[in-house]
């Protein structure tokens, strides 16, 4: 049974050129673009270029209905701009000249543009509007906005030439576009790219949301017909007598979150800098494979007496269930503790800085502990080791939180499992056939990079997330000064679990913090971006 009316836009060249309010390049088109390509179209269909009226009732249950999901071919920035010459607004002056008898030429006056747009992997963007059982009103202007959606012929700048269509679809036939739907790329959309290359640039799928973090477009709201019909208007009659009348903006809009399965939903935190409680005496660092641990377990009791207030202290600050101080709750549920070693392009030195790090969502909690964390004491078996103070952000604190594509580890992953099952270990010690322990051998890095895609899920991130990044592992360091991962001392009860450095390429640029493993909480895991050079001090 079709579930969802699918309005199907398909771009002619690869480019485009669509800005949105923001005026930086826009990909996918947003639903509100798309909307006035359709209002256009179906003026044009319908002979209306004065009065809207055939498709207004389409047009009008069209507007009503929630976000729908856009489904969008992959697209990269253009590598290289063009420059246009854009005449200026000045043909009062030129025909002036003109009038006294004067030499003078339009193309005297222009201005400078330079062009970067999008270069697509694909050629077909897809709206999918759910449809309710009980929506009959939508099979009465079924036909006719298909109709409109046929008769699309640019989305974007005028060099954007399109074609769309519209149809209804069941969940099945959804769930297949990225792959069978939208992916025709062939070589001619990726001029010199070899069968795996052209393989990489699947269809993205984009999802509504409410987190204001996330990527804005602009939807159309019950009204903006209205507004478009108006603003039309006062386009025709700009000119009145000797007077200009300025066309005023589209205005009845909002603007909805969208988010790629893709990305993950940021993370709120924040920074403290580590100082000493004696004005006189030098900062305290310390060593980052051995003190990773209790540097965590000393920020974690000092946010506790900062917190007594809260009704799930022991759940949110601690991570334990109030009834079984022992118990851990599941992943995303509490504060991450994540001390910071200095990174600079020598190397990953010890820790002088820490972040605390909440669940998607819980802004409030991170703001509270802002504000009342500083000058709060680390203090171990009575001695004071430090003290907290605000961090402003500095490159040290940009490596860990900006965004990257790639990122490698600076404490390692613990594994949320065994990687080497005791019978392989015993198989592997016993039988020295060389091909043997080849397979056994593919048969644990198998069940590693199972352990670390689990570890991605379990730290909150999603499937598509996990199953999409590629990984490398190993028990030395992805950078210098990066210790063997066996030689970080543990929390005791993670001491059993295999422990590897890791360095991740997402899919898209990813944005930080990220800590994944058994010891997330503790600041093992600790991932930084690995794009390049590390940030300056």
């Amino acid at each position: 049974m079709p579930t969802h009316f699918c309005l199907t836009i398909r771009f002619l060249q690869p480019f485009s050129h669509g800005r949105g309010g923001d005026g930086e390049p826009e990909w996918p088109p947003s639903p509100l673009r798309v909307f006035q390509a359709l209002t256009a179209a179906a003026a044009a269909r319908w002979n209306e270029r004065m009065q809207l009226a055939y498709a207004v009732p389409a047009l009008r249950w069209l507007e009503r209905q929630p976000p729908p999901s856009i489904i969008a071919a992959a697209s990269v920035p253009a590598t290289a701009k063009y420059r246009m010459y854009v005449p200026d607004n000045v043909a009062d002056k030129v025909a002036a000249a003109w009038s006294g008898g004067r030499e003078a030429s339009i193309a005297d006056y222009r201005t400078e543009k330079d062009v970067r747009p999008r270069n697509l992997m694909g050629e077909a963007v897809c709206y999918v509007f759910p449809l309710t059982a009980s929506d009959r009103e939508f099979e009465e202007h079924r036909n006719t906005l298909s109709a409109a959606a046929r008769s699309i012929t640019h989305l974007g700048w005028g060099v954007d030439m399109v074609t769309g269509n519209a149809t209804v679809a069941s969940d099945e036939e959804v769930a297949k576009y990225p792959g069978d739907f939208l992916t025709v790329l062939g070589r001619r959309r990726c001029l010199v790219a070899s069968d795996e290359e052209v393989a990489k640039y699947p269809g993205e799928r984009w999802q509504p949301t409410d987190d204001t973090a996330a990527n804005g477009f602009r939807v159309p709201m019950e009204g903006t017909l209205n507004d478009l019909v108006s603003k039309h208007t006062a386009s025709l009659n700009r000119l009145s007598g000797d007077t200009f009348l300025p066309v005023p903006p589209l205005s009845v809009f909002r603007v909805v979150g969208y988010r790629r399965e893709t990305d993950a939903a940021p993370r709120p935190w924040a920074a403290f800098r580590i100082v000493s409680t004696d004005p006189d005496a030098p900062n305290p660092s310390f060593d980052t494979a051995l003190r990773c641990r209790d540097v965590a377990a000393w920020v974690r009791n000092a946010t506790s007496a900062i917190c007594q207030s809260w009704p799930d202290l022991a759940r949110f600050v601690h991570g334990h269930d109030a009834a079984d101080d022992k118990k851990p709750l599941k992943a995303d549920e509490r504060f991450m503790y994540l001390p910071l070693p200095t990174i600079n392009p020598l190397g990953v030195e010890s820790i002088r800085r820490v972040l605390i790090v909440a669940p998607p969502g819980f802004q409030d909690r991170i703001d509270w502990v802002r504000r009342r964390l500083p000058g709060q004491e680390l203090v171990f078996d009575g001695e004071t080791k430090g003290m907290l103070t605000d961090l402003k952000p500095d490159g040290v604190l940009r490596n860990y939180t900006r965004e990257s594509p790639i990122w490698s580890t600076v404490t390692p992953v613990i594994l949320p499992g065994y990687d080497d099952p005791d019978h392989i270990r015993t198989r592997l010690r016993t039988n020295r056939d060389a091909s043997v322990q080849k397979r056994l051998l593919a048969q644990i890095d198998s069940r590693i990079e199972g352990l670390l895609r689990k570890a991605i899920k379990q730290a909150g991130y999603g499937t598509e997330i996990a199953d999409s990044a590629q990984l490398e592992w190993r028990k030395a360091g992805f950078r210098p000064g990066v210790d063997l991962a066996h030689r970080y001392v543990r929390p005791e009860n993670l001491q059993k679990f295999p422990a590897y450095h890791v360095r991740i390429r997402f899919a898209n640029p990813f944005q930080g913090p990220m800590a994944l493993g058994a010891g997330r909480y503790r600041g093992f895991g600790l991932f930084a971006a690995d794009d390049g050079t590390p940030t300056r001090k």
